[in-house]
């Protein structure tokens, strides 16, 4: 006989497989926007070769969110709304996203390739500005009159910003975080947070988006590891922590 509790529980892992499904996106390549905004190439190098543990209800509940934000908040044209990025830093050249999907899985190539996706594009005043949605649990933080921008996502758009103009001869002068809450609380007022900056110059920023890239490249070839960084991430931010503290390999293959 069918129990409520048994409805329930099918219920319950139900809903927690649709969340884990609709995270499932295509990614192409190996070396993203997200990888050479890190402050440790070594941080980056493992997350690519140990195997995925999972991640926590509390880890997903922010990711499942944030998708269904991305999914469902198209601020520009369609044309102009999650703008696929493909740059071979080695040929200089950019690659459409059919190309990049004719390049095997395997194909070495990808690490010559650095790969990003622009959320969305706005022309004002015949400025373009490069917007990207964040959802936060720190909302409180970001509507302080002092507040700014995270550097980590301020260096993510400034990298678009190459990108774009590599691959679609686009320069973006500015840049635009949306801050959104991924709370619900009924007794206060529902207020995303827009934070717009000025972007670097181009050959700046891509400078350093190709010595990171050659960082990731080399290990990735070379089975070596990168040299520890010491940042932020080692206190209580990267789950790498206790390995790296130890690690002494050469290769870590």
């Amino acid at each position: 006989m069918l129990k409520l509790e048994d409805i329930s529980n099918h219920v319950y892992f139900a809903f927690r497989k649709s969340q884990l499904e609709a995270m499932k996106t295509q990614r192409l390549g190996i070396i993203h926007v997200s990888d050479i905004i890190k402050p440790c190439m070594r941080n980056v190098i493992y997350k690519k070769i140990l195997p995925e543990t999972g991640i926590s209800t509390e880890d997903f509940k922010s990711l499942y969110f944030g998708q269904a934000v991305h999914s469902n908040s198209m601020m520009a044209e369609p044309s102009r709304h999650e703008i696929f990025l493909a740059y071979n830093y080695v040929k200089d050249k950019p690659l459409t996203k059919e190309e990049a999907l004719k390049i095997p899985i395997e194909d070495p190539e990808h690490l010559d390739i650095i790969y990003g996706s622009i959320d969305d594009l706005l022309e004002i005043d015949g400025k373009f500005v490069i917007c990207d949605k964040k959802t936060t649990g720190s909302i409180d933080y970001f509507q302080r009159a002092t507040a700014k921008p995270s550097d980590s996502h301020v260096d993510q758009i400034n990298r678009y910003r190459v990108l774009l103009k590599k691959c679609h001869n686009i320069d973006a002068e500015f840049g635009c975080v949306v801050y959104i809450s991924n709370s619900i609380d009924k007794e206060k007022r529902d207020q995303p947070v827009t934070m717009p900056f000025k972007l670097k110059p181009i050959e700046e920023t891509l400078t350093d988006m190709v010595e990171k890239a050659r960082i990731i490249k080399k290990s990735m070839t070379e089975c070596t590891l990168p040299e520890r960084t010491k940042c932020y991430l080692c206190d209580g931010m990267c789950p790498y922590a206790s390995l790296c503290f130890t690690d002494e390999r050469k290769k870590w293959k």
